[in-house]
């Protein structure tokens, strides 16, 4: 079941970062163009690039989670015992959990003012919610995979061994 579920978050994450991406270099690169040949722009092309940009980035920040590939002190922790490195892993993963819990509380706050107001986003009928809900969709996503990495870390045997020098979540 966890390989199953990891592909399926994989595949979320990823479809999620594709579409960001693409629309935020078509939109930038078109308006650019647009703006260098004709001299205008349309005025919500920042503001749907902004969005993109925003659901990228958070779903970005849940695949770099998976891999081990997030904000971390690893030559530190790498000099540890095994023992005080899980420790330490586990701690992160209750900090983790702790910091994503407020941002998704509040964050969620933030999406219900926006479907309470109707509010759009700048120069569309794009409901102002389906942008903000980027943040706490991402958190969650962040908090399954540090949720992945938690079991993996109590998974892993207390014996040093060269799997458990690999960063969190790297051996999916």
């Amino acid at each position: 079941m966890n390989g199953r579920f990891d592909r399926i978050l994989t595949t979320i994450e990823n479809l999620v970062m594709f579409v960001s991406y693409a629309l935020l270099i078509i939109l930038v690169g078109g308006e650019t163009l647009r703006r260098v040949i004709t001299r205008e722009q349309a005025a919500w092309g920042p503001e749907v690039a902004l969005y993109a940009f925003v659901w990228l980035s958070w779903f970005a920040m849940s695949s770099n989670t998976r891999l081990g590939r997030h904000l971390a002190f690893t030559e530190f922790r790498n000099m540890m015992p095994a023992r005080m490195k899980r420790c330490f892993e586990v701690f992160d993963c209750l900090l983790w959990f702790v910091i994503g819990g407020i941002i998704m509380y509040t964050s969620i706050q933030v999406v219900h003012t926006n479907i309470r107001l109707g509010q759009v986003v700048f120069g569309t009928p794009i409901p102002l919610w389906i942008a903000s809900i980027a943040v706490p969709l991402g958190w969650g996503f962040t908090m399954l995979r540090v949720g992945q990495n938690l079991l993996q870390i109590f998974r892993l045997p207390d014996t040093p061994t060269a799997e458990t020098d690999l960063p969190s979540g790297s051996t999916f």
